[in-house]
């Protein structure tokens, strides 16, 4: 089955769903046992995978992880509230006083946040490290207290690629689980299974649902790490609700028509941005002059909406606004993955290691316009500059 066809089977039987081809919600918490003797062995179990309640047995919900699963090529899939709240999981579930994290300083900001404001304070030592330079001197990062490695790639604003099979292999050799952030790619155009990774995050929010109206989010892992990411799932309490999983059950059907025009609409937009007089560099992984353009065309299949580019000059916030001002199709906001385009102006003064460029940087995601009001949106703002 082609993987268009298979996008609208799954987490769909309209043989169990009483004739309907979307299935039904099960909202609550309360199930109800079919015994007694049910009820005492749910007492005695100790594993809060298996517990008899709403948090773990929900059917629906259950639909949705299979769906996942299925696309991600995984063990097992679970879900949480939102793309943040799929991060935190795996920290929780490998990490512990006195251990230490390796991860990539071009990760989503709020990831860092979480690791300075909470993680430090239990005692787990933090170590980034640059995506791309000196990737070949990684192994010498690794000690006896390194017990988890953290990844995303492209990252956050520059859209560093990380050489992904690289990293994994050294991982493997030290029996270090390894986690990649892969919500730019989607399970359509990248598979970090494949490429060694054990854990796979994804904000769902983004890509799978797709309509900017759902908080949501996974967390994927193979068979090695899958009952230890569930355990700490379920511990923690961590579930969406069933409004929220129905919206991404429905969003999986068109997940390839939207990212293919979405891929289309942003590959057109950055390869006119490169020449533009203003514009100083475009951060698009599969632009051929990029930094390791060949690792992301060896490693993806495909490419997002998101990107950013790099102007020759520093602009004041005063000029910026002025610049936000005369869009018309991008809107100022947070997130992407959905229908509309949106456009931030990321600070990196968060990063470790020092960004040397000095213009200002602005990133973009299509969404699905057309492509050719896209252009002509950022051109437009892009005279106030001039």
């Amino acid at each position: 089955m082609k993987r268009k066809t298979k996008l609208t089977k799954l987490g769909r039987d309209p043989l169990k769903q009483k004739g309907f081809i979307n299935p039904g919600t099960y909202k609550g918490s309360t199930m109800i046992f079919n015994n007694f003797k049910d009820y005492l062995n749910d007492i005695k179990n100790a594993d809060d995978r298996k517990t008899y309640y709403g948090i773990n047995k929900n059917p629906f919900h259950k639909q949705l992880e299979d769906s996942i699963s299925n696309l991600y090529n995984c063990d097992d899939t679970v879900l949480s509230p939102s793309g943040l709240a799929s991060i935190i999981i795996p920290f929780f579930a490998f990490l512990k006083k006195g251990d230490e994290v390796l991860i990539n300083d071009s990760v989503y900001s709020p990831t860092k946040t979480f690791c300075e404001n909470i993680l430090k304070d239990y005692g787990v030592e933090i170590k980034y490290f640059h995506p791309i330079n000196n990737i070949k001197t990684f192994e010498k990062k690794i000690n006896k207290k390194t017990k988890l490695i953290y990844l995303e790639s492209p990252g956050t604003a520059t859209f560093d690629i990380i050489d992904i099979p690289f990293i994994t292999k050294i991982a493997k050799k030290y029996k270090i689980p390894t986690v990649m952030d892969n919500t730019w790619a989607s399970p359509l155009f990248c598979d970090p299974i494949n490429l060694g990774i054990n854990i796979i995050i994804d904000a769902g929010t983004k890509y799978i649902n797709g309509h900017s109206d759902v908080l949501i989010g996974f967390v994927s892992s193979d068979k090695n790490y899958s009952r230890q990411i569930r355990i700490t799932s379920k511990t923690l309490g961590i579930c969406p609700g069933s409004e929220e999983v129905y919206l991404a059950l429905r969003g999986i059907p068109t997940l390839e028509l939207r990212m293919k025009e979405i891929e289309n609409n942003a590959l057109f937009l950055a390869k006119n941005l490169i020449n533009h007089k203003l514009v100083h560099d475009v951060f698009h992984p599969a632009l051929e002059h990029t930094i390791n353009h060949q690792i992301w065309k060896r490693d993806f299949t495909g490419s997002s909406g998101l990107f950013s580019f790099i102007l020759k000059k520093k602009y004041s916030n005063i000029i910026l606004e002025k610049f936000y001002k005369r869009l018309k199709v991008f809107k100022l906001g947070y997130s992407w993955g959905g229908f509309d385009s949106l456009i931030t102006f990321p600070p990196l003064v968060n990063r470790s290691f020092k960004d040397k460029r000095k213009g200002t940087i602005i990133r973009l995601y299509s969404g699905l316009e057309d492509k050719e009001d896209q252009l002509k949106d950022i051109y437009n703002a892009l005279k106030i500059l001039s």
